[in-house]
C-alpha cells in the first residue's frame, strides 16, 4: 500500500501489518546530512585503524557510502559497531564498546516530517524507542566467512522474523511501530525488505536461535511474500508482529537503510537497559529531548552500567527446543 495519510492507509496497516509513505523525508534536507556524518566518520575510523595497524591502507572513495563498503572489507565487517546508533544485544558491552552518535543522527530521530508521519499511526505522545540500527549491506559476494554472526545479522540477508520477538515481555501490549528506510535506493536486487502481509493476525510465533537455524522457521514464514523496493525519502512503517526479512545484496553496491523503533511515551519499550528519549509531546513540548548531546550522554552512562556485568536478555522468550528448531 502507498498512500498519502488517509483513512485508507490507517486501514490497510492495520490489516496488512504494513504500509508505505512515499516521499516522507526530503533526500536534500533530511538524508544529506547523515550520509556526510557517516563519510566523515568513515574517514576518522580510517585513520585510527590505520595507525593502530588494524588495516593497512584505506582508498577513501568519494560517496561516503563507498567509504563505509571500503572500511566493510577491509576490517572484514568488525566496523559495523562503530557505525551503528546503539549497543550490542547480542555481544558483550565494554567500557570501550563503539557506538555512533552524531548530532545528524540525532536530528534524524526526531525528524519533524518523520515525526509528522509517526503521529499518525500512533499519536502526538511520541517516544524514540532504543531499538534502532543503522544497517549498511555490502554485496554478498564482499561477506567473507569470519564475518562475526551477529554483525553477518544486520549486514547480510536478514532471516525471516516478527519485531516483537526482539524486546522482553513487558511490550507486548506495546503499541510499537518499526520505521524502516533507505539512505539510497532498496530494490530486490540490492536487498530490499520482504514482508508477509497480514502474518500480524497470527501472533507471535516461534523463532529459533541456533547455529544454522535463526529466526522463523521456514515452514512458519508462509508462501505470501511480497517485496518492498523503495527510494530514498521513502518510508516503510511495520507492525511488530508482521513477519519481514530482507532480501540478500546481489548486486555491485551497498544498500544502506535505518531501522528504527517509536511507541506512545509511557509504555514500555521492551529494552528498559538501554535509553529511550521523548521525541514530541503534543501535551507537554518541555518533555521533549532537543539536545543531541544529551542524548549522547544517556547511551555512554548506560554502556558504562551495562560494561563488565552479566548481560542482560533482550530477547522475547521462546521455545528452544522446538522440532522445528532442530
Amino acid at each position: 500500500m502507498e498512500a498519502a495519510f488517509t483513512g485508507e492507509l490507517l486501514h490497510h496497516f492495520e490489516e496488512q501489518g504494513y504500509a508505505i509513505v512515499r516521499g516522507v523525508l526530503d533526500p536534500e534536507k533530511d538524508i544529506k546530512p547523515v550520509v556526510d556524518e557517516y563519510g566523515a566518520l568513515a574517514d576518522q575510523l580510517a585513520k585510527t585503524y590505520i595507525e593502530t595497524g588494524k588495516i593497512i591502507s584505506y582508498e577513501r572513495p568519494a560517496a561516503p557510502i563507498d567509504r563505509l563498503l571500503e572500511l566493510m572489507k577491509k576490517t572484514k565487517g568488525r566496523c559495523f559497531q562503530a557505525l551503528d546508533i546503539t549497543l550490542p544485544a547480542e555481544d558483550k558491552i565494554r567500557h570501550d564498546t563503539p557506538i555512533h552518535l552524531g548530532p545528524e543522527v540525532f536530528g534524524l530521530l526526531r525528524n519533524e516530517r518523520l515525526l509528522d508521519a509517526i503521529e499518525y499511526f500512533i499519536g502526538g505522545e511520541i517516544y524514540c524507542v532504543p531499538v534502532q540500527h543503522m544497517r549498511i549491506k555490502p554485496p554478498e559476494k564482499e561477506m567473507s566467512n569470519d564475518v562475526q554472526v551477529h554483525t553477518k545479522t544486520l549486514t547480510a540477508r536478514t532471516y525471516w522474523h516478527q519485531d516483537l520477538v526482539v524486546v522482553t515481555e513487558d511490550a507486548d501490549q506495546t503499541k510499537m511501530l518499526g520505521v524502516w528506510f533507505s539512505l539510497n535506493e532498496a530494490t530486490e536486487e540490492n536487498g530490499c525488505l520482504v514482508v508477509v502481509p497480514g502474518s500480524h493476525k497470527e501472533g507471535l510465533v516461534q523463532h529459533c536461535n541456533q547455529p544454522g537455524k535463526q529466526g522463523i522457521p521456514d515452514a512458519l514464514v508462509g508462501e505470501n511474500q511480497i517485496a518492498l523496493p523503495v527510494k530514498p525519502g521513502d518510508v516503510i512503517f511495520l507492525h511488530p508482529l508482521i513477519k519481514h526479512s530482507s532480501l540478500a545484496n546481489l548486486s555491485k553496491s551497498g544498500r544502506w537503510s535505518f531501522d528504527l523503533r517509536y511507541c506512545p511515551t509511557g509504555q514500555p519499550t521492551g529494552r528498559k537497559w538501554f535509553p529511550g528519549f521523548v521525541a514530541r509531546s503534543r501535551k507537554n513540548r518541555d518533555d521533549e529531548m532537543r539536545d543531541p548531546e544529551v542524548w549522547a550522554n544517556i547511551w555512554r552512562d548506560a554502556r558504562a552500567a551495562l560494561a563488565d556485568v552479566p548481560r542482560p536478555d533482550f530477547h522475547h522468550s521462546s521455545a528452544p527446543n522446538h522440532p522445528l528448531c532442530a
